[in-house]
């Protein structure tokens, strides 16, 4: 296996990953606008991360398991900001996460969650996607290794 199998991987099991990356962030902004959203964070970085880890037990290459975890991360900081900027609601679940308790006007909210999304989304993608991934691929290949023959 070379280094663009491993990043690339197979063309089949690379759509199916990447068409489950993308519709995760659909389906929770779609459960975000019906205000199905108590958990909804933690649920769709959960479900990212098995992608990730779908994504290296079936070799589709780890742009697109880090690219579903990114994704998720990155529609968390700016969808519901976007949304309370629409709105223009100064509702809490429209706040991009932060680890300080204060209160911006809905343009400062979304800036804030454009300017912070993409930092801890390459931050997150990087370490719990690749780590879901190596964990995928790992145990891929213990299954294959240690497979009986019946």
């Amino acid at each position: 296996m070379n280094i663009r199998e491993g990043l690339m991987g197979a063309a089949r099991a690379r759509t199916r990953v990447l068409i489950l990356g993308v519709a995760l962030p659909v389906l929770a902004s779609v459960a975000f606008l019906l205000e199905y959203d108590v958990v909804l964070t933690v649920f769709v970085l959960y479900a990212a991360l098995a992608v990730a880890l779908y994504a290296g037990w079936t070799r589709a290459g780890l742009v697109a398991g880090v690219g579903a975890v990114f994704l998720t991360i990155l529609w968390r900081f700016v969808f519901p900001p976007l949304i309370g900027y629409l709105r223009w609601s100064w509702d809490t679940r429209y706040t991009p996460p932060r680890l300080l308790a204060y209160k911006l006007d809905p343009p400062g909210e979304l800036r804030e969650g454009l300017i912070h999304g993409p930092v801890f989304a390459l931050t997150g993608a990087v370490v719990l996607g690749g780590t879901a991934y190596l964990l995928g691929a790992l145990g891929r290949r213990l299954r294959t290794r240690y497979a009986t023959d019946t």
